[in-house]
């Protein structure tokens, strides 16, 4: 019996096998830096020749679902106007007076 991986590299000149294994080497990286579970799929149609026969129609698709990762959440505060702000616009600046003082008397 013929191997899977014998067609799969006769088909296309190994198109699907060249896809596929870039496919997976970028799989491989996302679930490494994402540490999360990604999927690789080839998926093999085999279409008979019209009226019978011995001929075969393949078509071959790989396909990936490569992680993504995570945006962290950011924290930021509205004012009255409905704008963000990273800071709280009611909160007044720690030593932001002082540091005022003593630019104006330099």
């Amino acid at each position: 019996m013929k191997p899977i991986t014998d067609v799969l590299r006769e088909y296309r000149n190994g198109r699907a096998v060249d896809s596929a294994t870039l496919d997976f080497a970028e799989l491989i990286r996302a679930v490494d830096l994402t540490n999360k579970a990604g999927e690789l799929t080839i998926t093999i149609k085999v279409k008979p020749e019209k009226g019978g026969g011995s001929q075969k129609t393949l078509g071959i698709a790989v396909k990936s679902k490569v992680p993504k990762v995570d945006i962290p959440e950011a924290v930021f505060f509205s004012d009255a106007e409905g704008n963000l702000h990273r800071s709280d616009p009611q909160q007044r600046e720690m030593f932001k007076e002082a540091a005022e003082a003593r630019v104006g008397s330099a």
